[in-house]
């Protein structure tokens, strides 16, 4: 039966979204077994269909618990063996890159397996600050109209605690910024919002750098562009004065941990 799955699921072209429920099913008992195997400690694995952070794991007392897109369900053995590396205790740094690139190069050849989004499913006009209203100055004031992208707020989700906060990210190919719902509140000013959404444009305007063996996101030209920004200082002071005031609201939109400043 599982290898009659697994033949089953290939059909689907990776989108396990269009699959049988027992076949994505069988897929994710595989995958989590040949993970276990390869890190020698129980592997709970969880399917999901967003569209930024494809894999993520965190250490529970009994098991490694793993998030992944469903385009891994199939995922060939050396990818396999890179989301155990991810996740292997005392992996050296150069290793763990690796894996880590194995795994982006998996999830750029099967982009098409990630749903698009829908942008009349943002949320632009927040209760206290305009994402839509700022993009627009800031694509006028800076980028002559040239950036095309979609904006809104991401999610509320349940709370957690959390260490540091993400404030904002683009998703290059849905051509879509988000931005962290923390920051809707009259207590943050809006020269701050404004400068993550800058940043945010620049990473269009600026793409990463993928000719090396690390892909740069912030390279030197991204960086110079960045300061260039009337209000860039400004708003790092605003945010090293303010940081804890932004984490207590962010730990009650989700629960995740990540830097301090606009990815």
């Amino acid at each position: 039966m599982r290898a009659n799955h697994a033949e089953q699921l290939r059909l689907f072209g990776l989108d396990a979204r269009s699959a049988p429920r027992q076949v994505r099913l069988e897929a994710a008992g595989r995958l989590a077994d040949a993970i276990s195997g390869l890190l020698g400690e129980r592997v709970r694995l969880a399917v999901h269909d967003n569209r930024s952070t494809m894999v993520s794991f965190r250490r529970a007392p009994d098991a490694v618990c793993y998030r992944v897109h469903h385009l891994f369900l199939d995922a060939p053995g050396e990818v396999v063996r890179a989301l155990a590396a991810f996740a292997a205790p005392r992996l050296r740094a150069g290793r763990r890159r690796e894996a880590g690139r194995r795994i982006d190069a998996w999830v750029r050849q099967n982009r098409g397996a990630i749903a698009p989004l829908d942008p009349g499913a943002l949320r632009p006009r927040g209760r206290h600050h305009d994402l839509g209203a700022i993009l627009d100055r800031l694509n006028a004031e800076h980028f002559g109209g040239a950036v095309r992208v979609a904006i809104g707020w991401g999610r509320e989700a349940g709370a957690g605690p959390r260490r540091s906060i993400k404030t904002g990210v683009y998703l290059h190919d849905a051509r879509v910024i988000r931005i962290h719902p923390a920051l809707d509140r009259p207590e943050v000013p809006g020269f701050y919002v404004a400068a993550v959404v800058f940043h945010e444009m620049l990473h269009q305007v600026v793409p990463g750098d993928e000719s090396g063996r690390r892909r740069v996101v912030h390279g030197p030209e991204f960086r110079r562009r960045e300061r260039a920004y009337p209000d860039h200082a400004r708003a790092r002071e605003w945010e090293q004065a303010n940081l804890e005031m932004l984490l207590g609201r962010a730990r009650r939109h989700d629960g995740r941990a990540r830097s301090g400043s606009a990815s």
